[in-house]
């Protein structure tokens, strides 16, 4: 009697401890990201990310209503030159409600970034224009290596292009700001 009491005791408790081991953590829910409030604050939001060594000189905005040192809005009076200094697709531009940009105050080939809020349509669309535009771009004064496309739904598209130094962090400081912006390029440019 003593044994089959031993006994089943000890298959009680090799019962309990499978039956504890088995159990799981209820998973930790990432709460959703909240959309930004404009294209300003994304690239706001990317550059104070950066640590002070990290950062580069840059001007924000377009040249008619500037910035030094910080990302800026794009005045929309003057959204035709967004073709020429953003290489946005003129056909492209009466899809953009509002835009901010950061690029490296000596060479826009070393880093442009736009922030782009969309009217309406699509993002995919968008960028597939973005992106043609820039690999097709014939570069002056240096080459940029590589493209950055990502969006936040089909409201917010920041599109990305520069040498593999400024891009690298840039990618992980938006990474880090904005996880859950879907990337639709991510591709060297074919200079």
């Amino acid at each position: 009697m003593k044994k089959l009491t031993a006994l089943m005791l000890a298959m009680t408790m090799v019962l309990t401890l499978f039956a504890g081991c088995g159990k799981s953590e209820p998973e930790a829910t990432v709460p959703a990201q909240e959309m930004p409030a404009s294209a300003l604050e994304i690239l706001e939001t990317v550059w104070a990310d950066y640590a002070d060594e990290e950062k580069f000189s840059i001007i924000g905005g377009n040249i008619e209503a500037n910035i030094m040192d910080a990302p800026g809005n794009y005045d929309m009076t003057y959204a035709e030159n967004m073709t020429w200094n953003l290489l946005v697709p003129e056909d492209q531009i009466a899809n953009i409600t509002e835009a901010a940009s950061m690029i490296h105050m000596m060479n826009a080939n070393t880093f442009t970034c736009g922030a782009f809020k969309l009217a309406g349509g699509s993002a995919a669309d968008f960028a597939a224009a973005m992106q043609q535009a820039i690999q097709g771009n014939m570069w002056m004064c240096g080459f940029p290596d590589s493209l950055l496309i990502r969006s936040f739904g089909d409201t917010y598209v920041v599109v990305a292009f520069g040498v593999n130094d400024a891009m690298t962090p840039f990618e992980q400081h938006l990474t880090a700001a904005y996880p859950g912006m879907e990337t639709l390029y991510s591709e060297p440019i074919n200079a």
